[in-house]
């Protein structure tokens, strides 16, 4: 397996939305199922849903939207409902596509039952499934006279692989039931104000010009005995689109628990007065914690060298680049180059490394919902020897007295602590620096951040030091 520096480690099935047979003759909900069945069939929702988007007419686009996350949310819990239903498992992608946004439209949107029915039969027909069409018919039906009782039965726990739930439960009983609620819910957006640009204080009064509401957040993080405290803003999706100045790179769209990064890293720069700092993004895309360290590196002499594996991610990191204005660092203070950060080596050792490492990315499927139809229990094993093989080929890149910040958007021990505890088990000279915050939970080793109803993803932070 390649390395890919990514968030998250998925199955691609690459291909052509656009081409799915006559796909723009087909109906919004035929259109939805065909993404599902994308889905299932190991494509990301990111790989086509912009093209899935094209497809529906402006007036559908929102329903589509909808209808496509919020069926992939509810996705195992629905599943239950056919489970519990039916003799036999429904095998047909598309028959399974098709009942669960039928039974998402009664269960939790305002969609009239003979409506959500019967075009959702339709739509079995239009896509030449007629045999389909009664099961569909007969289930749907009932669920819509028992509505009451069915969601009930479902909102009780999770939408979960049972896998995945088994492991949730061993490795966070305390927090099981929360984190099984909060993991089928939208997640809330977080920006922070580009302090290259503008202050904290001074965003905020654009945002109040803008009628804009919000929640100013503040974290506070000590490292080496050295502490920080940053303000981020909670502000409601809708106005995602209408954020003041966003083009001018005034601001950017940044899970609060994944601005934490910029906070520890902006302390081990102190904590390195010899300059210039020979810096390492190892997995750079699509470049969020990259320009929020060129941030916090302001006023510092140093060179940066930001790489990922993934050419069409790293498209990504050269336009946020550009976009919050720090493309005249490149060639210069930044480099940024596609690169294996399991076999990546530098002619010179580096002060700090960010290891934002590849994950099963469990701590961020409130916005990434396919991952629960993506990843698969066997997936584990190879992400976690991956996350190995970076970590035992970076560590010789960093300097005597430098320091590698661990990072994943995981909510899996294994993954997590248990991987760090297993480094520093067979690396005599690496050493733990903890960090005490107000934010996640102290683990033996390591901070985790759990996803909540109202708060950020779940990332874990882990801190090491060469000696």
């Amino acid at each position: 397996m390649t390395a890919m520096c990514s968030m998250a480690i998925v199955v691609m099935v690459m291909t052509d939305f656009t081409k799915n047979s006559n796909s723009k003759k087909l109906s919004t909900r035929a259109q939805v199922i065909i993404g599902l069945d994308n889905i299932q069939n190991g494509q990301s929702l990111s790989a086509f849903f912009d093209d899935l988007l094209k497809q529906v007419s402006p007036a559908d686009k929102g329903f589509a939207h909808e209808l496509i996350l919020g069926t992939l949310r509810q996705w195992w819990a629905l599943c239950r409902i056919s489970e519990s239903l039916v003799e036999n498992p429904i095998t047909d992608n598309s028959l399974l596509s098709g009942l669960n946004i039928g039974l998402y439209q009664i269960l939790y949107l305002n969609t009239p039952d003979y409506a959500a029915i019967n075009q959702t039969v339709e739509t079995i027909k239009e896509l030449k499934k007629p045999y389909g069409a009664s099961l569909l018919n007969a289930i749907l039906r009932k669920v819509a006279k028992n509505r009451d009782k069915y969601f009930k039965k479902i909102n009780k726990n999770h939408s979960l692989p049972n896998w995945l739930a088994k492991q949730l439960k061993q490795d966070w009983a305390h927090q099981y039931l929360e984190l099984g609620q909060s993991l089928r819910q939208i997640a809330p957006i977080f920006i922070r104000a580009n302090t290259t640009k503008i202050g904290h204080h001074d965003y905020q009064k654009l945002l109040d010009a803008q009628n804009i509401h919000h929640q100013s957040i503040q974290t506070n993080t000590e490292v080496l005995n050295k502490k920080t405290s940053t303000k981020t803003f909670k502000i409601d999706g809708k106005n995602i689109g209408n954020l003041p100045n966003f083009s001018a790179g005034f601001t950017t769209i940044q899970d609060i628990h994944a601005q934490i990064s910029g906070d520890i890293l902006a302390l081990l720069q102190d904590e390195l007065p010899n300059q210039p700092l020979n810096l390492l993004d190892a997995c750079c895309a699509p470049a969020g914690k990259l320009t929020h360290w060129l941030e916090k590196l302001e006023g510092y002499h140093y060179h940066l060298t930001a790489i990922d594996n993934d050419e069409k991610r790293l498209k990504r990191v050269f336009e946020n680049v550009q976009r919050l204005g720090f493309d005249n660092l490149i060639n210069k203070e930044l480099t940024i180059q596609s690169a294996d950060a399991t076999t990546y080596k530098s002619n010179q050792p580096f002060d700090i490394i960010l290891l934002d490492a590849p994950c099963s990315a469990t701590g961020v499927i409130r916005r990434h919902p396919d991952i629960t139809l993506l990843r698969q229990e066997n997936d584990i094993k190879k992400i976690v020897q991956l996350q190995k093989a970076i970590l035992e080929n970076l560590w010789q890149n960093v300097t005597k007295g430098g320091f590698l910040l661990y990072i994943t958007c995981s909510i899996l021990k294994v993954e997590n602590q248990t991987q760090i505890g297993n480094f520093l088990n067979t690396h005599s000279n690496a050493k733990e620096i903890k960090i005490n915050a107000n934010w996640g939970f102290a683990q033996d080793i390591g901070r985790q951040c759990l996803p909540t109803i109202d708060g950020g993803d779940g990332f874990y932070y882990a801190l090491l030091q060469k000696i």
